[in-house]
């Protein structure tokens, strides 16, 4: 009896060493990482950006100044501004999010004063920014060093600020207003257009169309008139031809005959004398 009890108790000694063993494993392991804190968990946008400002503690002074680390920020909750039927103002709908893609900044966080002192805790701030698809909502905030290690435990940071304008409202026709149609059977309802119906038969009862009335013609009378360009300018009189110099040569035949008339009497004037 006293030898089962000696084996339950060593049994839970060693239990309990184990288990004293991990939770020093653990501290050790968060120790290591360092701690990570925001120094205000709310920000107001201001020109498009957001400034955050943290807090980082490493287990010991890194060997150099500056170190790379990567902000990882993922939305989990959206700040939607709509307008709604019944609201002249826009409304602040909250929606939560899940299995969002992460955003990572990758920063040179400097750990050194003036003097170029190197310390283990620094003060960093930074500019969010609508230019790298930030918007107003809350985001879970996590801190890793260039090879992926997690420095303290994630936050919760809210962006303050006013998204674009989403219209949510419905829209609809009032059908009792005489301005507006009520169109039925479309998208192939009752009233579809039957193209495949024989065409009603004539009067004469044979079934062919015949033509009623006077058509116009193909080409209108306008057509057949002439421009004033296409008309041709002729003479009022004569055969309208003209030899260049007939005009004064018949000018002056008509002046023979008073000519020799002329030449005559001065003939017999000298006759006389």
């Amino acid at each position: 009896m006293r030898a089962h009890r000696h084996s339950v108790l060593a049994r839970f000694a060693a239990l309990l060493l184990v288990l004293l063993v991990l939770v020093g494993a653990s501290r050790d392991a968060s120790a290591a990482a360092g701690s990570f804190k925001l120094q205000s968990t709310e920000s107001t946008e201001v020109s498009g950006g957001w400034r955050i400002r943290v807090r980082i503690e490493l287990p010991k002074a890194p060997l150099t100044a500056h170190q790379t680390m990567k902000f990882v920020f993922t939305k989990t909750m959206a700040y939607e501004r709509a307008l709604v039927d019944g609201k002249t103002e826009p409304v602040v709908n909250r929606t939560a999010l899940t299995n969002q893609q992460p955003s990572f900044e990758s920063l040179d966080v400097d750990f050194a004063d003036a003097t170029g002192k190197i310390f283990k805790i620094t003060f960093f701030d930074f500019m969010l920014t609508r230019a790298r698809d930030y918007e107003a909502g809350e985001y879970k905030v996590e801190l890793r060093t260039s090879d992926g290690t997690n420095i303290g435990t994630p936050a919760t940071l809210v962006l303050k600020g006013d998204n674009p304008v989403v219209d949510r409202r419905a829209i609809t026709f009032n059908a009792k207003e005489k301005s507006i149609k009520k169109v039925e059977g479309y998208d192939a309802g009752a009233n579809v257009a039957k193209n495949d119906e024989p065409a009603p038969a004539a009067a004469g009862g044979n079934g062919e169309v015949t033509a009623t009335g006077t058509a116009k013609p193909f080409i209108p009378p306008e057509g057949y008139e002439k421009t004033p360009e296409e008309e041709i300018k002729t003479r009022p009189k004569g055969c309208g031809c003209d030899v260049p110099g007939m005009s004064e040569t018949s000018g002056l035949l008509a002046l023979l005959p008073l000519a020799g008339v002329g030449l005559a009497a001065i003939r017999r004037r000298r006759r006389a004398a």
